[in-house]
């Protein structure tokens, strides 16, 4: 509706072999990756696909016990440990990574009750030759 030019989204079933294409600067991943059973695949393709010097941001929910959905069917993880899916990154080759809280989520659980979840935020790059590149960060 908007004419935007320069955003082209992709609709894919991985697990069907679709295979993501092109070259983007910025690839984003927003409350996708607990539904996705093989993250390692997933982030391998999007490392593909990212241009040199472009990144990577995903939105995703901290641990929680499952209660982020009533139902589990489609759900493979339980939010990330920071550290975790950190090296995954790395493993997929992004370096310059970092991560802060992007939010809190309230919503309704079973029962009745309020619960709070957390939602991070992971940014990592690739880097300006495509190469993996690594940087070591002290917080």
């Amino acid at each position: 509706d908007q004419n935007l030019t320069n955003l082209r989204l992709q609709h894919l079933d991985l697990e069907k072999g679709d295979v993501l294409e092109g070259s983007y600067d910025l690839v984003v991943c927003s409350m996708t990756l607990h539904h996705v059973k093989e993250t390692g695949h997933l982030l391998a393709q999007f490392f593909k696909v990212t241009a040199p010097g472009g990144y990577l941001c995903i939105a995703d929910l901290d641990p929680d016990d499952g209660q982020f959905h009533g139902d589990n069917d489609t759900v493979f993880h339980h939010g990330f440990i920071r550290a975790a899916l950190r090296r995954a990154l790395e493993d997929a080759g992004y370096g310059e990574i970092h991560d802060r809280t992007a939010a809190t989520i309230t919503k309704p659980i079973e029962g009745g009750e309020t619960r709070q979840f957390g939602v991070l935020l992971m940014i990592g790059r690739k880097g300006d030759s495509g190469a993996t590149q690594h940087m070591i960060r002290h917080d």
